[in-house]
């Protein structure tokens, strides 16, 4: 009898916990997709996508946030040299990468491979800002780390400047 009620409860236990599982899911698919993502939502998972892809890797983290109607761009090295010239090295390679030469802060084209990602046929980009992709790099700002603890160094620049600063801790 002990058994039994053993096997039931196992049994139970098999049959039943897929159906929870599947219910929970099902309500959290079923709320996800009733929420439509913006196109600024869209724009910062492409800015994250092509930062990580153009600028991470080799022991570079990266990430993208969000500061009123600016893009920060973060960039990590843990395990870099803990100077202010290897910290100026990460926000020049997230320049470069997007097409922006760090000695002058000037664009390659008239404006960033980065402004090119909040580009959106269904947008008339005049209608909103007669200067539409270079308005979007002026929204974009660096901010880097290298090294890692206390001895970390920081660093930030606009995307469209040759300006880099070191906050202070």
């Amino acid at each position: 009898m002990f058994r039994r009620s053993i096997a039931a409860a196992a049994l139970m236990a098999v049959v039943l916990l897929p159906m929870a599982a599947n219910a929970d899911s099902a309500a959290i698919k079923k709320k996800l997709s009733e929420t439509p993502a913006t196109l600024w939502d869209l724009s910062l998972v492409r800015v994250e996508s092509a930062l990580s892809s153009w600028a991470g890797g080799d022991g570079i983290n990266t990430f993208v946030g969000t500061e009123s109607d600016s893009i920060v761009m973060y960039v990590y090295e843990p395990a870099g040299k803990a100077t202010k010239a290897e910290c100026k090295k990460l926000i020049d390679r997230v320049k470069k990468a997007g097409g922006v030469d760090p000695k002058t802060g000037y664009a390659d084209n008239p404006a960033s491979d980065y402004a090119a990602l909040l580009n959106f046929a269904q947008i008339d980009q005049f209608s909103v800002d007669e200067s539409y992709a270079e308005t979007a790099d002026s929204m974009f700002r660096i901010d880097a780390v290298a090294g890692s603890g206390e001895g970390a160094v920081a660093c930030r620049s606009p995307l469209i400047s040759a300006e880099v600063t070191y906050p202070t801790q």
